[in-house]
C-alpha cells in the first residue's frame, strides 16, 4: 500500500525535522525514496537519496553514507545509466571496505559486478562477483550469495555460457 506509507513515511519526516533528528531525517528520507523505487518513480527516489546522502555526510555517518551512495547506484543501474551507477557503487565500495563492514563488502562486490556486466567487461564482473560469493559465504550472509549466484547467472548467460548459467541459477532458487 505504497500512497499509506508515504504518508506514514512523510508525517514521521516532519516529526524528526521538527525533533532535530538528523540521522531521522535521513532515515526518513531513504524510506521515501525506497517507495518511489518499488513505484517505479525514479526521480523522486533520485532526490531523496540525495537529500538522505547530504544529511548523512554533514552528520559524518560513514556506513549511512556508503549505503546511500548504493541505493543511488541501483536507481542509476536501474535506468541503464551504467557510468553514474559505477561511480555510485565504486563511492560505496571504498566507504564500506574503510569501515570494514563486511556484509556491505559482499553486497558492494556483486552490485559492481552486475554493472559490469552491464558494460560487457565480463573479466572485471566475473571477479567482482566471485570476491561476492566467496565473502558471502564466508560470513554466512545467505541472501547476499543468492544475488551473487543469480549475478553469476546472468553473466554467464549473457557470455552463451547456458550450462553455468543454468547451474548458478539452481543455486540461486536453493538460497
Amino acid at each position: 500500500n505504497y500512497p499509506d506509507a508515504l504518508k506514514s513515511y512523510f508525517s514521521s519526516l516532519k516529526i524528526r525535522e521538527e525533533m532535530g533528528d538528523k540521522s531521522g531525517v535521513a532515515d526518513s528520507y531513504n524510506n521515501i525514496a525506497i517507495i518511489y523505487t518499488e513505484q517505479g518513480n525514479y526521480s523522486e527516489a533520485l532526490k531523496n537519496y540525495f537529500a538522505s546522502l547530504d544529511i548523512r555526510e554533514e552528520i559524518g555517518d560513514k556506513k549511512g553514507v556508503a549505503y546511500s551512495y548504493n541505493n543511488i547506484g541501483v536507481i542509476y543501474l536501474k535506468q541503464d545509466n551504467y557510468s553514474e551507477a559505477l561511480k555510485s557503487y565504486l563511492a560505496s565500495h571504498k566507504i564500506i571496505q574503510e569501515i570494514g563492514d563486511k556484509a556491505g563488502i559482499a553486497a558492494s562486490y556483486c552490485n559492481l559486478g552486475s554493472v559490469h556486466t552491464k558494460l560487457g567487461k565480463f573479466t572485471e564482473a566475473k571477479k567482482y562477483l566471485d570476491d561476492g560469493l566467496s565473502l558471502s559465504k564466508e560470513i554466512g550472509e545467505n541472501e547476499y550469495i543468492k544475488m551473487s549466484y543469480k549475478s553469476l547467472s546472468i553473466l554467464d548467460s549473457t557470455q552463451g555460457n547456458f550450462k553455468s548459467a543454468y547451474n548458478n541459477y539452481k543455486m540461486f532458487i536453493v538460497y
